[in-house]
């Protein structure tokens, strides 16, 4: 080398860097849109999932309250067909 070899200047190296800094900032905001896309997407599966849930449980529990007044009713025919029950 022959001292030939010029130097970035200071504007150069900021300009490159902003540039840089853009370049980084568009990485960023496209891989932020997917996530949220993704994260839509699950919580869109899992609101579906819980409501599913939610309805088994509602329909079980009618379920054990009709299976109890049932036990109720059978308990009170008991008694009365076997007094010895009471």
């Amino acid at each position: 080398m022959d001292g030939k070899v010029t130097k970035p200047t200071i504007e150069t190296v900021l300009e490159r860097m902003t540039g840089m800094e853009e370049r980084i900032n568009q990485r960023m905001d496209g891989v932020e849109e997917r996530i949220n896309q993704r994260m839509d997407g699950v919580e869109e599966r899992l609101g579906v999932r819980l409501d599913r849930i939610e309805g088994v449980a509602n329909t079980t529990r009618g379920e054990m309250l009709d299976l109890r007044a049932d036990f109720r009713e059978l308990r009170t025919q008991l008694r009365e067909h076997f007094p010895a029950l009471r």
